[in-house]
Formats: structure tokens, sequence, C-alpha cells
């Protein structure tokens, strides 16, 4: 009503126009058109681009890469309202603070409040990482920091690199690279780092805002110590101590463990009751594919529970006719107590019986096999299995090189190089990821590191993934060609 009563207003102070008439009719359209306007519900308009923009600081106090500042509070205001998701687990102060900072976020706005005293002349980060998004959308302010110094100016140091794990040349995400003050060897196993970087999914790592001077460098789990207090965890280290500049020379590091965890076997039980000691219980499965034996793998018997051979009652390998054969080893697997290995040349498309006497295997409490027992199995064919030559280039450039050939991170086959031409006449068909591993030592096998107090340092040996995947198919020659770039 308040437009009409503007028009009335200005028809009546133009009453004495001769054009008045007209002007009155056309002012008498437009109150009706608003009319019309006002009693239709108003929708605001559908459709249109996604919002698609992160959200982004448009005020910080005190402001960012703020000098000669040591606030105890910190509000930083964004352009919208945000979310956020685990601050105080992904926030990351660099250097790290005795007591970690109390952030809380509320509208568009994130407060933090510091409660330890700041060391002089040193610039502060505050690393967000992907922890806020807009409310709307889900847009993530991709590493968003803030920055700023108790000094007179901001340190433009940086350290980047890279971290895979040794044995099997893949990235762990969940490690974190530490600095540590030079001067003190002892402080990785004591000390919480002085700074500390995340990995990305690509094993990655970068600092930045670092004081130009030396640090000891160190890779270690994201734990609540970040530090190597254990053998058996993940654990990397630079062979010196590193210099900051204002390059990023890139830094690669291999984690490894020096000691291998151990899980104590817990007893097993029949049908809920406790195994007595001399009674017919044990039962065991074979490796055969269906009932076939492979021929580049040695037949393999699991049983529940660890066990012992029995001497005075040997499992024998024999022809059809239970003659017993010549060069066949039976043994116990050194890593696993409850695995009973026999090895053979196996030949294609042969006829066999292992002989196992009830007595043969007994478990800790003496229990033994239901029955004696005759496994009648035959070896594969040749047609299951494809040949393969392999030509590689580049491979000069590593230490004693072993190409391995490897199926969900557990090495299959392997075979050093020594010439640019690798024939390997037998393989199963399927698909391997190939990998080069540095055999320093020439053992044939990957070895660890070593790290700590009368160890001395060591680095392990290190296994890189090849951009290449082989793919067997069986009755088939297949060829490959390999070329290296490390």
């Amino acid at each position: 009503m308040a437009i009409w009563k503007n028009l009335t207003k200005f028809a009546f102070m133009m009453k004495s126009a001769n054009w008045f008439p007209s002007l009155l009719k056309i002012f008498t359209a437009i109150f009706l058109v608003h009319s019309l306007m006002a009693c239709a519900n108003i929708v605001p308009p559908s459709g249109g681009p996604r919002d698609s923009i992160p959200p982004y600081r448009i005020v910080a106090k005190p402001k960012d890469s703020a000098v000669q500042v040591s606030p105890k509070e910190i509000l930083i205001g964004f352009n919208e309202y945000i979310t956020t998701n685990s601050l105080q687990e992904n926030v990351i102060v660099s250097p790290v603070l005795k007591n970690n900072p109390l952030i809380e976020a509320k509208l568009n706005t994130i407060r933090i409040r510091i409660t330890d005293t700041l060391a002089p002349n040193t610039t502060y980060q505050i690393q967000f990482g992907n922890s806020i998004r807009d409310v709307n959308e889900g847009n993530i302010a991709q590493d968003f920091k803030y920055v700023f110094s108790t000094g007179d100016h901001i340190d433009s140091g940086r350290l980047q690199g890279t971290v895979h794990i040794a044995e099997t040349g893949r990235v762990d995400s969940t490690l974190i690279v530490v600095l540590h003050p030079t001067g003190n060897d002892s402080a990785i196993f004591k000390n919480k780092p002085l700074y500390y970087a995340k990995l990305n999914g690509k094993g990655k790592f970068a600092f930045d805002f670092l004081p130009f001077t030396h640090f000891n460098l160190f890779v270690v789990p994201n734990d609540y110590n970040k530090k190597y207090d254990d053998s058996t965890k993940l654990f990397a280290f630079a062979d010196s101590a590193v210099t900051v500049s204002r390059n990023k020379d890139s830094i690669h590091l291999y984690a490894f463990q020096a000691f291998k965890k151990t899980e104590k076997r817990k007893a097993v039980v029949s049908n809920n009751k406790a195994l007595k000691r001399n009674t017919p219980s044990l039962k065991y499965s074979k490796n055969f594919d269906g009932s076939e034996q492979d021929l580049l793998n040695p037949l393999r018997l699991s049983f529940e529970t660890t066990i012992q051979l029995n001497d005075s009652f040997p499992i024998v390998l024999a022809d059809t006719l239970n003659k017993p054969l010549e060069n066949y080893t039976v043994r116990r697997d050194s890593i696993s107590n409850n695995v009973v290995v026999i090895q053979y040349p196996w030949q294609a498309s042969t006829k066999l019986h292992l002989l196992i006497p009830q007595k043969a295997v007994m478990d800790t409490l003496n229990n033994i096999l239901l029955k004696s027992d005759t496994v009648a199995f035959i070896t594969k064919p040749l047609s299951a299995y494809g040949s393969c030559l392999i030509r590689i280039s580049g491979y000069d450039q590593f230490t004693h090189p072993i190409l391995l050939l490897t199926q969900d991170d557990k090495i299959r086959f392997s075979y050093p190089i020594t010439q640019n031409l690798l024939n390997i006449a037998q393989l199963p068909a399927g698909e391997f990821q190939l990998k080069i591993l540095q055999d320093n030592n020439q053992n044939g096998k990957w070895d660890t590191g070593k790290y700590g107090y009368g160890l001395g340092h060591q680095q392990p040996e290190k296994v890189i993934i090849l951009p290449y995947k082989l793919n067997i198919r069986a009755d088939w020659d297949n060829e490959l060609n390999i070329v290296i770039n490390k």
C-alpha cells in the first residue's frame, strides 16, 4: 500500500496538468500488478550452478603473517558458515607446543586459544589440513594454514621429500616425518619432536616456514608419543643432518621394522572343550589346487596347533606303488610352527602318494592323527604354465638387483638380474606386480635396517615398485620389455 500512497500523492500534485487522466490510468495499472504480485507466493528460482568455491579467510586477528606478536587468542573469520572435522586431531602447530591449543569453530569463525608461552623470534604455523569445509556444499578449504611470528620476520625455509616402506615399496600415509634439533642423538627416543608433517596418499611430505638451520630427520607412527620407543614400529632416519634452505630439495626415506611383531597363538579348542593328552584329534589341510600339486612350490600340510615331527614315524613321499622316492625333504616350517613342508623337484603330470603314519605328527600335548593316511595326488601338467622372456634396460643402476614377482605384496618368485635378458621357463597363469630389490649383501632376500643404542645405524635394503605388471597366459610364450628409470 505504501507505493499506492506515494503514487496518489504524486498524482494529486500533478492534478492541474492536462495529461492527468492518462497518468492516473497508468498508476492504476501499476497498482493492480503490484497487488497481484503481493498475493502470489514468492518462490526463489531453482537450478543454477552448484557452489564449488571453498570457504576462504576474510579477516584474522592478529592478521595472517603478522610479526612481533605473541597472541593468546587468535580469531579467523571466513566468508561463509563453516563446519569442521576433528580439529583437535587434525591441526598441527609448528613448532610443537607443550600443550595443545584449544580450538573451536562457531558459525563462520574459528577461535584458537594458546596456553603456552611462545618462544621469542620464532615463526609459528597452524595447519588445519583438510578439516575445514563450508556448511552447504561441503567444499574443503584444502591445506588451510595460518602463520605469525614472535620476531621481526617470517621464516621461509623449506624441506620436502617422500617416504616408502622399504620391504614392499608401498607408502603408508599414517606415518609422520619429524624434526629434532641436532646435537642430541637420543632425542628421538626421549623427546617429542620440534616439528612434524604428515604424509599424503603418495607418501610425500613438506615443511614450510622453517628457520635456516640443521635438523635430524626421522619417520615414526603418528601416535601420542611421536617417538621411536618400540623397535617393532615402522621407522626411518636420514643418514646425516638435513639443512633447511629456500629450495625444496627432495629427500627420500625408507621405513622399516627392525623386528617383526610376534603374536601369541591362542590355544585351539575342539567343540569348546580343551584338547586332552594322547587323543587322536589332529587335523590338517593341503595346499593342492583341487587334487593337483603345483610344480613350482612345495607341498604344505597345515595343522591347527603347533606341532612336532616324530622321527620314529616319518612321512614318506612315494610313487603309486608306495615305493619311497629320493631327493625329497620333510621339515617343519621355520616361521609357521603348525606347517609341514615337503620339498621335491616335481615332474609334470605325475601321480604320487604321500604316506602319513598316525604318529608322524604330534602337538605339544602329544595328540596324534585320527589314523594313518595315504594322500593320492597328481602334479600339474606343463600346459598349466607359461614361459616368459623379459628384456630389462637400466637394471645396472641398482646394487645387485633382484627382480621380484609379487601378488598382494607377497613375493611369489625372485630372479637375480645379471644381464638384460631373463628367460623364465615356467610361471603359473596370472598377473604379477614387478619390483626390484637392491640386495646389498647378496643373500637373496630383503634385510631390514637398525637404529638404536648399541645397534649402530644401518639403512634397510630397498624395494622399488616398477610401473610394469606381468600377465602370464598358460601354455603360452609370453614377452615383456622393461625400461627402468630411477
